[in-house]
């Protein structure tokens, strides 16, 4: 079955990308598909406009942009990385967008919502603080919400360094180790 990786960093090959790819990389060499998704690289991306017709049509969303083939996959999915850099203590406008459009999924029949049970890795990086706080978060929103089964975190002050993690064997070592739990 399919892993979806999301990079929501604007910051391309930096921490959050490389420790995505890192643990999507592991992840296939033990035998799943990872398909990744660059939020910041969509270019006609909207969140929620809380119009509530994905509650009257089956939890189909009505807005179709490039966010959507994103949700759809993480439905069908049997795991998925999130990722964000840490911004004023909160996660990037480019994951809250994608976090925002799962309101599809919520309070519709079990058949047009997401299985529970679905793994879950989280990344988030920080300059100078921030970083598991925020990586609970994201993580239990899907767990809360959703029921997905969290396997590993990485959660990273990096001194805003953009190769902080690539140049860490321990975060390389754990990231390795996260995507073998897929």
């Amino acid at each position: 079955m399919t892993i979806v990786a999301i990079i929501s960093s604007p910051q391309k090959n930096a921490n959050t990308e490389f420790v995505v790819r890192t643990i999507g990389k592991s992840a296939e060499e033990n035998g799943k598909e990872v398909v990744y998704f660059d939020i910041n690289g969509m270019a006609n991306r909207k969140g929620c406009q809380a119009c509530d017709a994905c509650k009257k049509n089956g939890g189909k969303c009505v807005t179709k942009d490039d966010l959507t083939p994103l949700i759809d996959a993480v439905k069908d999915a049997e795991g998925v990385i999130i990722s964000s850099p840490v911004y004023f203590g909160q996660p990037c406008g480019q994951y809250r967008l994608f976090e925002d459009r799962l309101y599809r999924f919520f309070g519709v029949a079990p058949e047009n919502g997401i299985a529970p049970g679905k793994k879950v890795a989280v990344v988030t990086a920080a300059g100078s603080g921030g970083a598991d706080e925020l990586a609970d978060r994201m993580s239990g929103v899907l767990v809360s919400f959703f029921k997905f089964e969290p396997v590993g975190k990485i959660a990273m002050v990096t001194g805003n360094d953009r190769k902080y993690a690539e140049n860490n064997a321990e975060i390389v070592a754990q990231a390795k180790a996260i995507g073998k739990k897929f």
